[in-house]
């Protein structure tokens, strides 16, 4: 039994996806697909695997490497700062280099100033240890103050939730953004 865990698990774990929105465009990158994904904004010389292009990006922001399994993400430290769930990414005293381990839902905002604003000239990315499709649905959520996520078997209310915020369930995901949401599989939303 406890060996049939462990291969649930190692086959959860490998099934790892980045679910990425900019300036109201989302896209889902199934990590697993290779081991080391380039994060950055395109130019001529530069061709990131994960293009991102709001200005205040780096053309070199950084990249997601998988080592032995686990995914981390590594900044290259350049003018424009990252995120992870709410807090800077810092040098580390010496190498400079410091490899960051990504947990399931860990949020990373690229860009903007020296606060984690999610704002037009950002980008924000969320991080999952299982596989998402591609298949998201938008819902105008602008102006609504009482949202209502509903699943068809439970709902949840949530009186100004704040941007960012991320509803999952084993029937899908909601990812409140203001005046959009985004839906994934079988989860609705509606003012309450």
């Amino acid at each position: 039994m406890k060996r049939t865990l462990m291969k649930q698990k190692e086959i959860f774990k490998s099934a790892n996806t980045l679910v990425v929105i900019e300036q109201g465009n989302i896209k889902t990158y199934s990590l697993d697909d290779r081991l080391k994904w380039n994060v950055g904004r395109p130019s001529k010389e530069n061709m990131p695997d994960i293009r991102l292009h709001a200005r205040t990006v780096s053309r070199q922001q950084g990249c997601f490497e998988n080592v032995d399994g686990i995914w981390f993400y590594v900044d290259s430290f350049g003018k424009n700062l990252t995120f992870l769930n709410g807090k800077k990414i810092e040098k580390v005293f010496g190498s400079g280099i410091r490899p960051v381990l990504l947990e399931d839902r860990d949020v990373l905002i690229f860009g903007g100033g020296d606060r984690p604003d999610i704002n037009p000239k950002t980008v924000w990315a969320v991080f999952f240890e299982r596989m998402i499709d591609d298949s998201w649905r938008v819902e105008d959520t602008s102006g609504i103050e009482k949202l209502s996520f509903s699943d068809g078997s439970h709902s949840e209310v949530f009186q100004n939730p704040h941007i960012g915020m991320i509803i999952d369930n084993e029937n899908g995901i909601a990812i409140y953004m203001g005046d959009i949401t985004y839906l994934n599989g079988n989860i609705n939303v509606t003012a309450a």
